[in-house]
């Protein structure tokens, strides 16, 4: 979204709210949020969300009230917490992956719902991204497309013919692997996949990788993995596997290259679309959005600790370096 588009919204949420204090008492519209992450690590995603609302002119206590749920990476909480939070009967619900949409879902057929995930059409969340239908509206953040794009990134990095092992997780709806198939397959690269859903797992696999030879990571796009990717670059450093991410942010952390669309960009389309449910729009008339920028960083101080030299063309086509 646009500067532009983004400060009009917020005199929209201004306007929507210009005689509260003067008005009767009235309730709190509710913000839920439902999350399969535990709580420290959720705060990646409601922290973002709640200081975008307050730049929106939504805040916390006047105007808006927000409650948080958490799975604690119990994927099979989902359902009763969803239940727990549509019980409160909330004026909108966020989710963020598959798995927390599907629950979400499940638990209410009239409660707004914008779920920000890898692709809501795939996963079949939604009917098509011109017009969802129900009560259902969001961002794909086109994961089935960008996965295998991030792999052909990795293999330019890589000795030819290389095995790369797939971080994937249990909870995310999958339809990427015939195109990360047909990349290997045009690379001579040998792919192997390691399903996690906790940390413990996210360590073997990584490990394991090591043992085995494995020349790289390509970390799966994944709500999950996002909030692990501190654990990740920290082993991918110490195991000296050369790791491709999904938000270019990823790198300024110390990841060694990352490619996708902005992290904070769509945060702030999921809280854009939110705003307009808030102030009345059918969440299944409004479009599905999707990224419309992609930024590749690459962390130099990473390459150099891993002893990799990067390719001209890779190094001229980053869009930022971090030394």
């Amino acid at each position: 979204m646009r500067r532009r588009e983004f400060i009009s919204l917020f005199g929209g949420a201004v306007a929507a709210w210009p005689l509260a204090a003067h008005a009767q008492p009235r309730a709190i519209p509710l913000f839920g949020m439902l999350l399969v992450v535990p709580r420290d690590s959720g705060k990646a995603f409601t922290e973002p969300i709640r200081a975008f609302m307050q730049a929106l002119g939504f805040v916390e206590g006047w105007n808006i009230a927000f409650d948080f749920r958490f799975a604690d990476g119990q994927v099979e909480r989902l359902p009763s917490l969803a239940a727990e939070l549509v019980a409160r009967r909330p004026a909108i619900i966020a989710t963020f992956g598959d798995a927390t949409a599907r629950a979400a879902q499940a638990a209410t057929t009239s409660i707004p719902i914008v779920a920000m995930s890898e692709d809501l059409v795939r996963a079949k969340l939604v009917l098509n991204l011109a017009r969802p239908e129900g009560n259902t509206t969001g961002v794909s953040i086109m994961g089935t497309e960008l996965d295998a794009k991030r792999l052909e990134i990795l293999a330019e990095m890589l000795p030819a013919r290389s095995t790369v092992l797939l971080l994937a997780d249990s909870t995310t709806h999958r339809e990427s692997r015939p195109a990360l198939n047909a990349v290997a397959q045009a690379l001579g690269l040998t792919l192997h996949e390691a399903i996690v859903s906790t940390p413990a797992e996210i360590e073997r696999a990584l490990r394991g990788a090591r043992e085995r030879g494995m020349a790289g990571v390509n970390v799966l796009s994944s709500a999950f993995l996002f909030t692990q990717r501190g654990r990740i670059i920290s082993l991918a450093a110490e195991l000296g596997l050369p790791t491709i991410y999904q938000w270019p942010e990823t790198a300024e952390e110390g990841g060694l290259i990352a490619y996708g669309p902005s992290l904070h960009g769509a945060f702030r389309q999921v809280t854009a679309l939110a705003v307009k449910v808030l102030q009345g729009r059918k969440p299944g008339d409004l479009p599905i959005e999707q990224p419309t920028r992609f930024a590749l960083y690459l962390n130099l101080k990473t390459a150099r600790a891993l002893n990799l030299l990067v390719p001209p063309l890779t190094l001229l086509r980053a869009d930022k370096t971090i030394e």
